[in-house]
């Protein structure tokens, strides 16, 4: 079977590409080459940028695939060429990585018949994502284009670029305190890749599935609280948590996206559908998961980007603090 990915070189699209290869598919890759691919057993590598058709069309416009792994297309003029130039006379599914942030803000668990539209927590971001998904349903149903979406919660796992299981990590090791918006906002679901990677390769097969769109995450909550926790129980490390609540973020005049590497609010998905169309629902425990990141982030050389929070200082030597017994501590 032929693949061809958009992504392979960090994360997420590592993380299909590595797959993939191991399940025995033949995978063409491609991302715009600033970033070197190390996964071997590929075959070919584009380097090309996606949004511009010709240069697009000189690499696979004379080539046909069964499945296509989009992990790259954030708006819809990524995804314009390829439906433009692509010879559809084999194509079983076109996957897409979407996300969870489609949906408007919800205190609730949502589900796939759950409100879509503009969410200011995630932005723009959640806005292009939702057009991509738009563009590909209405080919879907003009054309019959075999599409499968997916709309994940918080993806982390060995190898996660972004600067978050990291924080925490280095945090605990460097023995500084952990701050964190006690809100009452922040209750989240996370899915390790491994799980993301393997239901959707298995969901590509059911037919099924054609024309869907699913949530995807592990159904365990996490309040922010809970989750600095268990990163203490993987690593093996005491450390002050410093809880900074709404009227204290008001009055230091910061936000906290400023401090804290996950957005301050509920992020929380249902996943029946999943179980109602038969497919795998993800069993890796944010426990397990985070036990492996920790195993991957030791033999690794992550440099600390603690001047990501811009207010992290501003934040830990604020006169108000709750230490980890809740005990309030008050500097004049």
């Amino acid at each position: 079977m032929d693949v061809l990915l958009f992504g392979g070189s960090e994360f997420v699209g590592r993380a299909y590409l590595e797959k993939l290869i191991a399940e025995g598919y033949t995978v063409d890759v491609i991302t715009r080459g600033i970033k070197p691919i190390t996964v071997k057993g590929y075959r070919n590598h584009f380097k090309c940028d996606r949004k511009d058709e010709k240069d697009l069309a000189e690499h696979i416009e004379n080539r046909t695939y069964d499945y296509i792994f989009d992990i790259s297309a954030y708006t819809v003029e990524d995804i314009k060429p390829i439906l433009s130039i692509l010879n559809r006379s084999r194509l079983k599914r076109y996957f897409l990585v979407s996300t969870g942030g489609v949906y408007t803000p919800s205190d609730s668990i949502v589900s796939e018949e759950g409100n879509i539209g503009y969410n200011k927590n995630w932005g723009i971001y959640g806005v292009n994502k939702r057009n991509v998904e738009l563009k590909l349903i209405k080919e879907h149903a003009l054309a019959n284009f075999p599409i499968l979406i997916f709309r994940p919660t918080y993806i982390y796992g060995e190898g996660n670029n972004l600067y978050r299981e990291s924080y925490f990590f280095q945090r605990l090791i460097d023995q500084l305190p952990i701050p964190y918006p006690d809100t009452n906002m922040g209750k989240a679901q996370y899915i390790h890749i491994d799980d993301l990677v393997n239901i959707s390769i298995k969901a590509i097969k059911v037919e099924k599935t054609n024309g869907e769109a699913f949530n995807i995450t592990n159904p365990e909550i996490f309040t922010w609280k809970q989750l600095i926790q268990t990163f203490k129980e993987v690593t093996n490390r005491e450390g002050e948590v410093i809880s900074i609540s709404q009227s204290d973020m008001e009055r230091l005049e910061v936000t906290s996206k400023e401090f804290f590497p996950f957005r301050d609010v509920t992020y929380l998905l249902d996943i029946q559908k999943l179980q109602e169309f038969g497919l795998p629902t993800p069993t890796i425990s944010l426990r397990a998961g985070l036990e492996r990141s920790f195993k991957w982030f030791t033999g690794q050389n992550i440099p600390r980007q603690y001047h990501l929070f811009n207010s992290l200082d501003k934040v830990i030597s604020s006169n108000i603090y709750i230490i980890t017994n809740e005990t309030r501590i008050v500097h004049y």
